[in-house]
């Protein structure tokens, strides 16, 4: 009798603790997708527990399991930096073998990157920043404007085309023919790079 009643104590003791940890018959993993996410720094929390995102992941799991019934509510802790992300489908209650139906979608900030020119007295004049499409100040322009460029990402602005009768050259471009200007995009607009054009 006395072993059935010590047993039975360290029955309930044990539940407990399961209970205390979380440990509440949960056999579902919370899950999602994740979208675009190409900066670090990406926290997701469900109720108290918060799981950081790598970037570049496509999917996430939280490490507690639910159980059918389990209320879940999945919101961005801490966005990635230099980056905004949402979440889809992030409330609901489990009831099926896994709950995956929860998209966060992220995109990369971008920013201006802008410069000034001199000497253009002509048309014809096509800035390009890599294989993107191009620009073409008009004829007596004195500034160029990309309007979006990625946060942290390599820029490489090139003349694809110059006017008629002029030559235009990047200042401090590290290229032979001084054609292109590379860096890589701050966490804030850029207007720092200038373009001379001059008769050929």
């Amino acid at each position: 009798m006395k072993n059935v009643y010590l047993r039975s104590m360290l029955a309930a003791a044990c539940a407990a603790t399961l209970a205390a940890c979380g440990g509440s018959g949960g056999n579902m993993f919370l899950s999602g997708s994740v979208i675009g996410l190409a900066k670090t720094g990406l926290i997701l929390q469900n109720g108290g527990e918060s799981l950081p995102v790598a970037a570049g992941a496509s999917s996430f799991v939280f490490v507690n399991l639910v159980k059918t019934d389990d209320s879940f509510d999945i919101k961005i802790k801490q966005q990635p930096t230099g980056a905004t992300c949402t979440v889809a489908n992030g409330t609901g209650k489990a009831n099926s073998f896994s709950v995956s139906g929860t998209v966060v979608s992220c995109a990369t900030t971008t920013y201006t990157l802008s410069g000034s020119i001199t000497g253009l007295t002509a048309g014809g004049l096509t800035l390009v920043n890599g294989a993107s499409g191009g620009i073409s100040p008009l004829q007596g322009a004195t500034s160029f404007t990309f309007p979006a460029v990625a946060d942290g990402s390599t820029y490489n602005i090139s003349v694809r085309d110059n006017p008629a009768g002029l030559v235009c050259k990047f200042q401090g471009s590290t290229s032979a023919d001084g054609h292109d200007i590379v860096g890589t995009m701050g966490s804030g607009p850029n207007s720092s790079l200038a373009l001379a054009c001059a008769p050929k």
